[in-house]
């Protein structure tokens, strides 16, 4: 795909939902959580750590700890790092999703099966 536009345009719906609905907003943090997993794309991982962090956190204090949108992005991090060569601690920031979807949306969600093999 192209994902330098799809940076683009998820930069302009996070920018306008910060505006309309405040930087903590669920929308806003889906627009920021989706705007980095293109810069990583772009292989940008640096920057879509950094933003992949930043939205973590924000989901953390929002939702909670074991919001499947926190998980996204905590997930959506772990790729990034694997990305930017970091095997090591990606499979911890995996590990620690993967146990997080198994209680809190069950063994067999689709959520919590695609992490589990992505560990593997």
């Amino acid at each position: 795909g192209n994902y330098a536009e799809a940076e683009i345009l998820h930069w302009k719906c996070w920018v306008a939902a910060k505006k309309k609905l405040g930087e903590s907003h669920p929308f806003t943090l889906n627009a920021l959580n989706d705007m980095a997993v293109a810069v990583d794309a772009q292989g940008n991982h640096g920057k879509a750590i950094t933003l992949l962090d930043g939205c973590w956190k924000a989901r953390i204090n929002t939702l909670g700890e074991t919001h499947p949108d926190t998980l996204e992005s905590l997930n959506a991090m772990a790729t990034a790092v694997k990305n930017e060569g970091n095997p090591r601690k990606a499979e911890m920031l995996q590990c620690d999703c993967y146990e997080k979807s198994e209680k809190v949306l069950g063994i067999n969600h689709p959520d919590t099966t695609k992490r589990k093999e992505e560990l593997n």
